[in-house]
């Protein structure tokens, strides 16, 4: 399984989609200007595969990894307040409210198991995160880093508590970047269990099955023009035009809060690999 070359070369064909010149360009621009960002969660997934790790730190990246994803509740609290919108609107200000709740909610068919026997996206991902660590302990607090924890924190309250437009631009954003960023995680997964486990291929697939389903469905990406068209239909409900100003600010804000995390777990890694490389030149040493 060959690794894309990049975020940005991953993310930009679904952009070229998207109907409207200045939303294409904020989102374009956006990734462009964070390299910092983008290279750091990049350096994360390039080096994955090349160590077994300890379990504190595979704990650490399951549960932390977590609290980026999975925004099943916020998603669901977004919808409730366009609905409420709706609920409280004129004809036909109405109808655009009630398909802006409707779009926004259908991010979240395949994350709550939707004609798929009710096997949710948090199934399968305790499925691929015990299978990594060997056990549940990377669901204790202690194991999610704060990093992580904020980011979350910023990305619930954007959704629930922030303007509307707001809420939307972050759910819109998180769907382009976790295509791109699921592309790249699976054969960096896929290559950290062939080379460090003895798996055999059944129980890879298996494990892999939460970050596969994002990718070979163009499931993130669907769901991005989803929210495309959700945010087009609170537009014309409340009759606003495109701020790309603040759409920009947002989604550099979204880079920017998570770039910490993945910079975390790389340093995180990188001190495993000088600390295991020491004791390798000291038992050599010592058998001269």
């Amino acid at each position: 399984m060959s690794t894309p070359s990049s975020l940005c070369a991953i993310v930009d064909p679904i952009i070229s989609l998207v109907p409207h010149a200045e939303l294409r360009d904020s989102l374009r621009r956006t990734f462009s200007e964070e390299q910092v960002a983008v290279r750091s969660i990049e350096a994360f997934f390039t080096l994955f595969p090349q160590a077994a790790w300890s379990n504190d730190l595979l704990r650490t990246f399951a549960g932390s990894w977590k609290a980026t994803h999975l925004k099943m509740l916020a998603i669901y609290g977004l919808s409730c307040r366009l609905q409420r919108m709706a609920d409280n609107a004129a004809e036909p200000d109405r109808w655009n409210f009630y398909l802006a709740a409707a779009r926004n909610a259908e991010t979240s068919y395949e994350d709550l198991g939707l004609d798929y026997d009710g096997q949710t996206h948090a199934d399968l991902f305790n499925e691929f995160a015990g299978t990594l660590t060997g056990d549940d302990c990377w669901q204790l607090k202690r194991y999610r880093l704060a990093e992580a924890d904020r980011f979350g924190r910023w990305v619930y309250g954007n959704m629930v508590v922030e303007a509307i437009p707001d809420g939307l631009l972050t759910n819109m954003f998180s769907e382009i970047y976790n295509h791109g960023e699921y592309s790249i995680a699976l054969p960096a997964a896929d290559a950290y269990f062939q080379l460090h486990t003895r798996l055999p291929a059944e129980e890879r697939s298996r494990a892999m099955a939460y970050i596969a389903v994002h990718v070979e469905d163009d499931t993130e990406a669907d769901h991005f023009l989803v929210v495309v068209d959700a945010l087009d239909r609170y537009r014309a409900a409340t009759r606003t035009q495109f701020d790309a100003g603040r759409a920009g600010s947002l989604f550099r804000s979204y880079l920017r809060n998570l770039a910490p995390v993945m910079q975390r777990l790389t340093e995180m890694m990188e001190h495993e690999l000088t600390s295991q490389t020491a004791a390798r030149l000291s038992a050599a040493g010592g058998d001269a």
